[in-house]
């Protein structure tokens, strides 16, 4: 029998190891109506296999299994299965428009395998060819300032032998002449605001939108990508970015939150925050309101071996976890790893207070990510969601009741899990239905 309740949206998140097709309903007629998830299908991703909708089609098939045959109205998808987007990013200072480029592509669900400050040298444009970026991103010089810097870089980019597309968000006074040199030279060139316009500002938000459409051309370089490519309604969006998407519209209503997603080979946080007052009195460097931080050597699979090596020696596992853990032993051993890795990766995600001593006295700084006014801590993700202790989890990556100089999530900060699943598919739902009846989605998920 047809689900007779039908369906507004089929979201597809498409990863490295798993892919999970989920239904949703109730996504119309808001107010009225009632945002529901209707039920999900898992299935191994199948890149290795040639094609990724292999494990598209075994995962909906697996959905329809429990909800019956589905004609939704819209079809979505978010993907990481192609190793996500490789960039490098360029900047004119590292504090300044190189920090700025970083936190834009990170921000997009980016994955950032090289960085530089200054005019590029011989042996910088070798690790940009070695990292075999998907696409650059070329900042330099705030508005009205340096152009020297940015126009040698985009002269030296000339020299690689590949042609990735290369966005650029510098001092736009020379935007134009970037864009002729390069794309005489075979580049494809997209033009963004100025990521680092003046001291102490930052705006990484446009720089975000051009890096998830070059991301969507990526994509479908993938094993069957081209295909999914086709009938999917709006831009296939990187997973990473719009988990941070979905956290920021939760955060405008709930209020300022960390997000943590321990996978089989990175773990990500996102935090959606300004910081509190008193800490951004002595804070040292602008941060963005939304950030995302990737740790490529944690993980419960592929990264296990770098977290164990972090653990005490009575805590290592016997035996490591596989991708998917079956069986007392091996859930215990993923659920070890997992909280490791989360703590891990918020401890470096988070700033901290740094003392210095003058003639005058010790002077107070903070340095980096203040995490102390988010009293919401959500986990997502397959480790921290279907395995067992997920809460107690996110608990242990609160700072402690002791205080200390990392600026952490408040020891008394509300740690859920997102139940459902579904946090990566409400960002790219946001593009399509009003963004309260998605917020209630997130809500019901997390209990918030």
């Amino acid at each position: 029998m047809p689900d007779t309740r039908g369906a507004d949206a089929l979201v597809a998140e498409i990863g490295s190891t798993t892919t999970v097709v989920s239904a949703f309903g109730g996504l119309t007629g808001w107010p009225e109506s009632d945002p529901r998830l209707l039920g999900q299908g898992v299935a191994p991703t199948s890149v290795a296999e040639g094609d990724v909708t292999i494990g598209l089609d075994l995962a909906r098939e697996r959905l329809e299994a429990v909800t019956g045959p589905l004609e939704p109205a819209l079809t979505l998808a978010t993907s990481s299965a192609a190793g996500g987007l490789r960039m490098t990013v360029h900047g004119l200072t590292h504090k300044m428009t190189a920090m700025a480029a970083r936190e834009a592509a990170l921000g997009a669900g980016g994955v950032v395998e090289y960085q530089t400050s200054g005019k590029l040298r011989d042996h910088d444009l070798a690790r940009i060819e070695e990292a075999r970026p998907g696409l650059i991103l070329l900042a330099g010089g705030v508005e009205g300032g340096d152009t020297e810097t940015v126009l040698h870089n985009a002269e030296r980019l000339v020299a690689i032998a590949a042609r990735p597309i290369v966005v650029y968000g510098g001092n736009s006074v020379v935007a134009g002449e970037v864009r002729a040199l390069l794309k005489a030279a075979g580049f494809r060139v997209s033009v963004t605001a100025n990521v680092y316009p003046d001291v102490d500002e930052l705006d990484i938000v446009p720089a975000r939108h051009v890096i998830h459409d070059a991301f969507e051309e990526h994509i479908t370089h993938a094993p069957g990508m081209e295909r999914i490519a086709s009938f999917v309604n709006g831009r296939i969006l990187p997973t990473p970015g719009a988990v941070l998407m979905a956290s920021e519209a939760l955060a405008a209503a709930v209020g300022d939150l960390v997000v943590i997603d321990v996978g089989g080979a990175t773990t990500d946080v996102h935090s959606v925050t300004d910081g509190s007052p008193e800490i951004a009195a002595i804070a040292t460097d602008p941060e963005p309101h939304s950030k995302r931080t990737v740790e490529g050597d944690l993980g419960t699979f592929v990264s296990a071996q770098h977290v164990a090596a972090l653990l005490d020696a009575e805590e290592v596992p016997d035996q490591l976890p596989p991708a998917i853990p079956e069986g007392e032993e091996a859930v215990e051993a993923a659920r070890t790893l997992a909280r490791t890795a989360a703590v891990t990766a918020v401890q470096r995600h988070a700033g901290r207070l740094v003392h210095h001593y003058t003639p005058t006295g010790r002077q107070t700084v903070a340095r980096g990510r203040d995490l102390t006014a988010c009293r919401l801590v959500i986990g997502t993700g397959g480790a921290l969601t279907r395995l067992p202790g997920g809460v107690e989890t996110l608990e242990a990556t609160r700072a402690t009741a002791a205080g200390g100089d990392r600026l952490l999530p408040p020891a008394d900060a509300l740690c859920v899990l997102d139940r459902e699943y579904t946090l990566a598919c409400c960002g790219a739902l946001l593009a399509h239905f009003p963004a309260e009846a998605v917020v209630a989605l997130m809500r019901r998920s997390a209990g918030v």
